[in-house]
């Protein structure tokens, strides 16, 4: 609470990464509409909002990650724009939009099966 999501964006990837950037522009508006899986969320009509930041360079590749899920620590790899397509990643829209250059924000709606 108290932070703007560009103050929340760097602690994150602070506290992910050990590493210190700085915001370079907001790059995406995700709306996202899906039904709860699981817990107090299960069943339910979900409308969530995600914003995407475009980080400045360091100048640095060096990770110093701290960070632990369900109690094994997480590895950080720096992975090549064009090498992308060889990973599975999430949400699914981000390989196509990381791999063409944008000079605007972007708003992007997704529907959740």
């Amino acid at each position: 609470m108290g932070e703007t999501s560009e103050e929340a964006v760097v602690r994150e990837v602070y506290e992910e990464t050990g590493v210190h950037y700085e915001v370079d522009r907001l790059a995406v508006i995700h709306e996202n509409f899906f039904y709860g899986k699981g817990g107090s969320l299960d069943g339910l009509h979900c409308h969530e909002i995600e914003l995407y930041y475009l980080m400045k360079s360091r100048g640095t590749q060096e990770l110093h990650s701290k960070s632990y899920v369900f109690g094994v620590k997480e590895e950080m790899h720096w992975i090549s724009i064009k090498d992308l397509d060889k990973y599975k990643a999430f949400p699914s829209f981000l390989k196509d939009y990381l791999s063409k250059p944008h000079n605007q924000i972007v708003h992007i709606v997704t529907h959740e099966k």
